[in-house]
């Protein structure tokens, strides 16, 4: 079952997008000081997704959703801090992120700089998670930063069938990426 999953989703990503919706207006949000990052302005600002999110914006209209944290490499102890880079970094986040998921599917990965010059890794995926015996099919991006201090991550989901209408805005959130 789990084959024919991964096979129906290569399908679907590589079918692509045709035409994108208008944009949405974009503004900069500093978040605890540590960070800034442009996100739609329709955007509501949540509390409850996630325990330790700092970052946290959704619309429930248009099933879009914004998540960011950071790890201050300090508290990684003295062998992570040396040796954690990027790459890692972004395997434990994919991990973390994909754990309860049953089925993914990596289109693309990319390393990059930011607007504000700093150095980023994102992946974009398609899932496919079975809850209470319905199929829901998303879309995913996931993002990670490195500064002197911090690793910073951003997760951006919708259904898959509204990521083509959103592809530009989810692009510029990804390298609007500041660290303070």
């Amino acid at each position: 079952m789990k084959q024919y999953i991964c096979i129906y989703c290569c399908l679907l990503i590589f079918l692509g997008c045709e035409s994108e919706k208008a944009e949405w207006e974009l503004e900069t949000r500093s978040i605890d000081q540590l960070y800034s990052i442009q996100l739609p302005s329709n955007l509501n600002e949540g509390y409850d997704m996630h325990d330790y999110a700092s970052l946290q914006f959704y619309d429930k209209n248009e099933d879009f959703y914004v998540l960011g944290m950071e790890d201050a490499k300090d508290n990684l102890g003295e062998i992570n801090r040396r040796r954690l880079k990027l790459d890692g970094y972004y395997k434990f986040v994919e991990n973390t992120v994909f754990g309860q998921i049953d089925s993914v599917s990596l289109v693309g990965s990319q390393k990059f700089e930011t607007l504000g010059s700093q150095k980023g890794k994102a992946g974009a995926y398609f899932a496919l998670s079975i809850y209470n015996d319905v199929m829901y099919e998303l879309y995913y991006r996931v993002a990670v930063y490195e500064s002197d201090s911090h690793f910073f991550q951003l997760v951006i989901w919708m259904p898959y069938e509204n990521y083509c209408e959103k592809m530009s805005t989810i692009d510029k959130i990804t390298y609007s990426f500041q660290a303070l």
